[in-house]
């Protein structure tokens, strides 16, 4: 399939439940209105009844006896003095004017209401669906009508989603009323409509409540402030006077790229090259002063000649040509207060999933859906914006400069998340820190392909770069073997010595001559040394905090537990209905005709007898056994380890737990050795599903908990030994 049939896939779907749950609800709406028939014109019923009764008993009076027959509305012969006895107890009702006028006269109204209100929430999908759609070609016109548009729609969503789950709230409650009106019609209710009505009553009132509570939660979201949350760094924010040498540097490329200078210049040890006019906070805890920063990553630094980075700064420096960094910024609350809405809408931050989930999903997806909408568009327009800067980058030195560049951050940036990973999780840490550590494993390694890497996209916190295959079809730069060889040569730079941003020797390599050639060393505080402590210290903590997380998690699961069905009420049930049978079956044997049908009954008796051994059986013999490294089931020989189970769906209906395992890729399901009924692999879904009578000594949700417990001991287990710690 291709993407283009996917994406009308994706979309297909999405209709389907924006229209289909309120046709649903229209389709039971007129379903009951034709259940409900014309309301009742009480005088005009009471005239009419008052002279049946008068022409029922003239009938008995002229019948001898008092014996005259009349047809019923079904057509059967009835006796008219019991059919005077109906139309003048229904009389005496309309005449009160009970809950039988009332009810009846209520249910075309509630059929009507529920109606109505499906009938407008279709027409606010259908309204929606046509806004959205036009908003998102009017994005596409420019940056300014996608901020505009969807700035706009942005207000508008959490008044469309409110009034999207208000119209099926207020379609769903006259529809749960109505199926209350015909109990209440009765003269006698029984313990069993009592239960109904209780429970009809109290998922209306509950909608009606939750309606509220939506219309809260929603203005509580409208009123938190659209903050950008800064953007965390393991930096060091220079000032020009601490190191001049850098800050001479990127006076150059600004001179040549005429986007002006940044206001502050943060280098570290994590994320790739990238300047912002996001807040920017610092390992320390301290916040880069407002304005236009950027940002300088020492390890790739290390390995970049003076060209290399100017075209890259020059690249990161065309973002301002262009004002993106204000347009991202701009972006970012867009984000967050439409998420805020559809937490809202949707329950709130510690929402369960429930019934009422079904009402609320066309206003969640709707929200879904422009979050879509406005992130192709952003995509959009921040793909012709990177390749835009890409041309500034290459106005600055070369385009070879910026392919070199490009090509060369690929192939460091394995080695540098290797070693953010071991320094951070880890805390293996080498002489030089992390930019040593990447040293050393080019050193060791050499340097990755990056023609193996061609649809990579260069990190980046807040934008979503192009596909470095893209990015160098646009610079117009064939992959040669000289770019290639020139991208995977092991050998650093000085540039960190010459900018003075660390201290002593690093393997000698030309600089590359361009941009640098007046910068003389100047060796000054040690920052990297300096950012390796720092990072040292955070991490010291972080690893220590996730480490006592993890063994608290590594110790649920580690000893072996056998899991035993409760198959009793099966059992009791099914040896009830053997009793039974054998009961009638000997009452029909002592009857004079009903030997054949006692055969049939015994026969029943015995089934039943069976099937009460079967589920006897089934809870004398283990279900699960729960074991550190994985879970048997049934009568598989083998361990499904834990590793091969993606997640867990457990419900329960009809003394019944079903258990629902997504297997991982590749792996291969165990034989069950148990009928279908209790246990099968699906192979479509690539999943097993487990059912179970209960569980013995336990209830269901802790047996649940139980479970999932000892997958994420196992996975915490796993963890501890990729950070080096013996669980």
């Amino acid at each position: 399939m291709s993407e283009t049939d996917k994406k009308w896939a994706a979309r297909a779907k999405r209709w389907a439940v924006l229209f289909g749950i309120p046709l649903l609800m229209l389709l039971i709406g007129m379903w009951q209105w034709s259940r409900a028939g014309a309301s009742v014109d009480v005088q005009a019923t009471i005239a009419e009844y008052e002279q049946v009764v008068q022409e029922l008993k003239a009938m008995e009076d002229a019948s001898p006896r008092g014996r005259a027959k009349v047809k019923d509305s079904e057509g059967r012969s009835v006796d008219a003095r019991l059919m005077r006895s109906r139309y003048e107890r229904a009389l005496a009702e309309l005449k009160a004017g009970g809950l039988n006028v009332t009810t009846r006269n209520l249910q075309p109204t509630l059929a009507g209401c529920t109606m109505a209100f499906s009938v407008l929430a279709l027409l606010w999908s259908a309204l929606g669906v046509f806004y959205q759609n036009a908003m998102g070609k009017k994005a596409m016109q420019s940056r300014e009508q996608l901020l505009a548009t969807f700035e706009k729609g942005r207000r508008l969503l959490p008044t469309y989603m409110v009034v999207m789950v208000l119209l099926l709230f207020a379609a769903a409650i006259p529809l749960l009323v109505y199926e209350m009106m015909p109990i209440l019609r009765h003269n006698r209710y029984s313990k069993g409509d009592m239960k109904l009505m209780l429970v009809l009553g109290g998922l209306a009132l509950f909608l009606l409540y939750s309606g509220c509570k939506v219309l809260w939660d929603v203005w509580k979201a409208s009123r938190k402030p659209m903050e950008n949350e800064p953007i965390d760094v393991m930096g060091q924010s220079l000032a020009r006077e601490k190191a001049p040498e850098l800050w001479a540097f990127v006076d150059r490329v600004a001179a040549k790229t005429g986007a002006g200078m940044p206001d502050s210049i943060v280098v570290g040890l994590n994320e790739g090259f990238f300047v912002t006019e996001h807040p920017v906070k610092l390992s320390n805890g301290s916040m880069v002063p407002a304005g236009r920063v950027l940002y300088l990553p020492l390890p790739y630094m290390a390995f970049l000649n003076a060209g290399e980075v100017a075209a890259v700064i020059g690249h990161e420096l065309g973002h301002f040509i262009g004002e993106d960094t204000l347009y991202s910024q701009r972006f970012s609350p867009i984000y967050a207060a439409t998420i805020n809405h559809l937490v809202a809408i949707s329950g709130g931050e510690k929402h369960e999933e429930s019934w009422m989930d079904f009402l609320r999903r066309p206003a969640t997806l709707f929200g879904e859906m422009f979050l879509d909408s406005f992130h192709e568009a952003v995509r959009f327009w921040g793909r012709k914006r990177e390749l835009a800067a890409d041309a500034v980058g290459a106005s600055v030195v070369s385009p070879q400069a910026v392919a070199s560049s490009l090509l060369r951050i690929t192939a460091l940036e394995p080695h540098v998340s290797e070693a953010l990973e071991m320094n951070w999780d880890q805390g293996q840490t080498v002489e030089g820190g992390i930019v040593g550590h990447v040293r050393q494993l080019v050193a060791s390694k050499g340097m990755a392909d990056p023609s193996q890497h061609l649809e990579n996209r260069q990190s980046h916190p807040t934008d979503t770069h192009p596909e470095l295959a893209v990015r160098l079809d646009a610079l117009g730069v064939p992959i040669t073997a000289e770019l290639l060889g020139r991208a995977m040569d092991p050998l650093g730079s000085r540039l960190l010595q010459e900018f003075g941003l660390e201290q002593g020797t690093a393997p000698a390599a030309a600089t590359g001559g361009t941009m640098a050639g007046s910068v003389a060393p100047a060796a000054v505080v040690d920052v990297n040394a300096a950012l390796q402590s720092e990072l040292t210290s955070v991490a010291a903590s972080a690893r220590s905090a996730k480490i006592a997380e993890l063994q608290e998690i590594a110790a649920l699961g580690r000893e072996r537990t056998v899991i035993y069905e409760r198959s009793w009420f099966q059992t009791g049930l099914f040896v009830f209905f053997t009793v039974v049978c054998v009961v009638g079956a000997a009452f029909l044997f002592n009857s004079r005709n009903g030997q054949l049908y006692g055969v049939g009954v015994l026969l029943a008796g015995l089934a039943c007898a069976y099937f009460a051994f079967l589920f006897s059986r089934d809870g004398k013999e283990p279900a699960l056994v729960l074991a550190p490294e994985g879970v048997q089931m049934f009568k598989a020989q083998e361990l499904l380890p834990w590793s091969a189970i993606d997640d867990f769906q457990f419900n329960q209906a009809n003394h019944v737990l079903t258990i629902t395992l997504p297997l991982e890729q590749g792996v291969v399901p165990p034989a069950l050795g148990v009928g279908r009924r209790r246990g099968q692999y699906v192979k479509k879904k690539h999943r097993l599903v487990l059912a179970l009578k209960g569980v013995k000594k336990m209830k269901n949700d802790a047996f649940a908990e139980l479970m999932v417990n000892y997958w994420r001991a196992y996975h915490a287990r796993r963890e501890l030994q990729r950070m080096g710690v013996q669980p």
